[in-house]
Formats: structure tokens, C-alpha cells, sequence
């Protein structure tokens, strides 16, 4: 079984421009979510797709799916958690209930507010996660990245082939993900920001296939501008 996992549960505080989440957020007539939510199920491969959502729009994402999804049988629609881990937590539970868990199976998990994932990306993650067990979407950094501990002064300059931009999705073998997600500390839960960073406080390797530029997430009121005029010009 192949799983996706959209994790939609964020509320966007960074971004001033709104005052809903910016998965939410209307463009040329439909939500983010949408798009990402169209993006990927345009990859037949995928069983199923879970979307974790805050409280306050589980009953809006319910009616947005069976509206506006030419497959709502595919999607579940279920509670995200207080942090990160917390709702790819609910995820996987909600999998394990609804279908148990098999040898081979996949989890692809990916973020509400990239839209712009492609078939591409999607495809390699699962093929990758299937052949090496864990993966995670990069591109190589095309700045150079400076090192600081207090955010004041340069403290080094790592070289530039060395750093990549990690994206999403962050996909993996579903039963090796749950042996690792098992292993987290509660303190280490509490600070995960990349799902792939489950791998490195689990000392897994993790494999990285190539992301693209336009996967990126919206996270400031100048993402929010740039998705608005790549999707007015479709």
C-alpha cells in the first residue's frame, strides 16, 4: 500500500497579509490545499491520501473534498496534533486502524502549503523510500550559507556542494518509520521541523532525491505573493 499524508494543520503566524491559514487562503477561485491535494492524487499510485487539519477546519476540508475532489473515497480527513510530530502521529495511527500495516508499505509525507509538488518528486519519493526505507526532496543551496550560533556574526562558511535545501515530501518503508518514531524522546519530538530529521536522531541514513524550486513552501507574505502570480499566469 502507498499512503500519502498531508499535514495541514498549521495556522500560519509568521504571515501578517491573512488571518486564516495559508493552506486555506483563496487563489483564482480555490484553497491551497487544493492544488496540493490535486497535485497529488494525480499520482494514481497512491491507495489512499490522510489530511491532518486543525479543529476549528475539519469540518470545512470535509465539505471542500466531497465537493470539489473528482475521489473523495480516497482521502480521510482527520485531527492534527499540537506539534509536527504529534500529527504525523495521528496519521500513522489512523493507518494502522484503518489498514494495518504490511512489509512494503509506503507513507509519502508532504506539507499543505507546498502546492507545487510534481509528479516527478512524487514518483522518485516513493520509488526511493521503497528501494532505501527513508528519502527527503532536496536542491542544492544556490547561495552562499553562512553559520552563526547567535544569528550576529559569521561564525563559518560551510561549503556551498555540501548544503542542500531540504524540502517535503519526507517519505519512508511505513513500518521502518514507526520502529524510529517509537524510539523519539518527547524533547525530541518537540523540536522536529523536518520529518526527515526522525532519521537523523534515529542515526538512519537517509537517501535524497532531486526537489525543484518551485516545490517550495509558503511560509512569508512574499511566498503567499509569488504563488498568487505563478497561478493567475496558468
Amino acid at each position: 500500500m502507498i499512503y500519502g499524508a498531508i499535514l495541514a494543520g498549521g495556522s500560519g503566524t509568521r504571515m501578517k497579509s491573512i488571518d486564516i491559514p495559508k493552506q486555506f487562503v483563496e487563489v483564482e477561485g480555490k484553497p491551497i490545499i487544493l492544488y496540493t491535494i490535486e497535485h497529488m492524487l494525480a499520482v494514481d499510485r497512491f491507495d489512499y491520501l490522510y489530511i491532518a487539519v486543525h479543529k476549528d477546519y475539519e469540518e470545512y476540508m470535509k465539505e471542500l473534498v466531497n465537493k470539489r475532489v473528482a475521489t473523495p473515497e480516497k482521502i480521510r480527513i482527520l485531527l492534527g496534533g499540537k506539534e509536527r510530530m504529534d500529527t504525523i502521529h495521528n496519521v500513522t495511527d489512523a493507518i494502522t486502524s484503518d489498514h494495518g500495516i504490511g512489509e512494503d508499505d509506503v507513507i509519502v509525507i508532504h506539507d499543505a502549503a507546498r502546492p507545487f509538488v510534481t509528479k516527478q518528486i512524487l514518483n522518485d519519493s516513493i520509488d526511493a523510500a521503497a528501494k532505501y526505507g527513508a528519502c527527503v526532496a532536496a536542491v542544492p543551496a544556490s547561495d552562499t550559507m553562512l553559520h552563526s550560533v547567535t544569528g550576529e556574526v559569521v561564525d563559518d562558511i560551510p561549503a556551498r556542494s555540501e548544503i542542500f535545501h531540504g524540502q517535503a515530501p519526507d517519505s519512508f518503508n511505513l513500518k521502518h518509520f514507526l520502529d524510529m518514531q517509537a524510539n523519539l524522546t518527547p524533547e525530541q519530538c518537540a523540536v522536529i521541523t523536518g520529518t526527515s530529521q526522525i532519521c537523523t536522531m534515529n542515526h538512519q541514513p537517509i537517501h535524497m532525491i532531486p526537489g525543484d524550486t518551485l516545490n517550495f513552501k509558503i511560509t512569508t507574505d512574499s511566498d503567499l505573493a509569488v504563488v498568487k502570480s505563478i497561478l493567475m499566469k496558468q
